[in-house]
């Protein structure tokens, strides 16, 4: 019998199966094991929910089907963090539109003209509006991690951005993280120590500059890797609404720095980290940074 309503479904009848018969038709075998391995299945089919449907190789991509079932309880929380109430067509999506999901945490949409990419938390929709008699179904490219936090406490809880921390801190910049919808290009410690003793003391002695500095790394909306593209400008919150230039070959670079991870969502936006920190221009040939 569903073989049969699966059938109906591809041919594009009116008629269309549950969320899980459209899930199931479409061949996200796995998210339906782990959906009801959770425990969500009954709920899901009890009310009208919209689903951001992960591929198999979506879930391969983050651990083994041993290593997801293993604790059931996290991995709950991961897909109610894929699911929203009420049937979200594509028609409604904006960007940075935010939608709460069953997790209890919000999940942020970006939309991107030049390439037509929709995202959701950094991950790319791929196919769009799969009906179901009570809900609707999006297939994404990646699984969605639920964030632990904002921008500022992610930064707190990585080791490797501590000295990022301390400047941010002794700049009075933490306030200003805490916004809605920022982009953060986040230097490791070692991209900091690259400056050289003599340079940091300059930044560290002049709390206006260290300020223009750190506000060159921050983007006033939300951008993910799927939305860049070689040769984009992107403008940053300095007074001067420096703007800063990304490359997309050979991996993602931005000015002189490269993006050695990327897409790590927060609560109020995303953090790529880089192994340089970027300077202005005017700054560049004033003081001789990064020379």
């Amino acid at each position: 019998m569903l073989k049969y309503f699966a059938l109906l479904f591809v041919v594009g009848s009116v008629w269309c199966g549950n969320l899980v018969e459209v899930l199931q038709a479409d061949g996200e075998s796995k998210l339906i094991k782990y959906v009801t391995a959770a425990g969500l299945a009954p709920a899901i089919l009890a009310g009208t929910y919209t689903i951001f449907a992960p591929t198999d190789s979506a879930f391969d991509a983050v651990g083994t089907e041993a290593e997801l079932l293993k604790d059931t309880t996290a991995l709950a929380n991961i897909l109610k963090y894929h699911v929203v109430t009420g049937a979200i067509p594509s028609s409604a999506v904006k960007n940075e539109l935010q939608l709460e999901t069953l997790a209890g945490t919000k999940i942020r949409f970006n939309t991107y003209s030049h390439n037509h990419a929709v995202t959701v938390e950094g991950s790319k929709i791929s196919k769009f509006d799969l009906s179901a008699s009570n809900g609707v179904v999006h297939v994404i490219e990646k699984v969605m991690m639920p964030p632990t936090g904002d921008i500022v406490d992610l930064v707190v809880g990585n080791s490797d951005l501590s000295t990022l921390l301390a400047q941010v801190q002794s700049a009075g910049l933490a306030t200003a993280l805490k916004g809605d919808g920022l982009t953060v290009f986040a230097p490791t410690n070692a991209a900091f120590a690259k400056l050289g003793s003599s340079i940091l003391a300059k930044l560290t002695s002049n709390k206006a500059l260290l300020k223009e500095i750190l506000e060159y790394h921050v983007v006033p909306h939300t951008e993910y890797s799927a939305g860049l593209y070689n040769r984009e400008h992107l403008a940053t919150i300095d007074k001067h609404h420096d703007q800063i230039r990304l490359s997309t070959r050979g991996g993602v670079h931005v000015n002189n720095a490269r993006v050695t991870q990327a897409d790590i969502s927060a609560t109020n936006g995303v953090v790529h980290v880089i192994d340089h920190v970027l300077i202005p221009l005017r700054y560049r040939l004033q003081f001789g940074f990064g020379k």
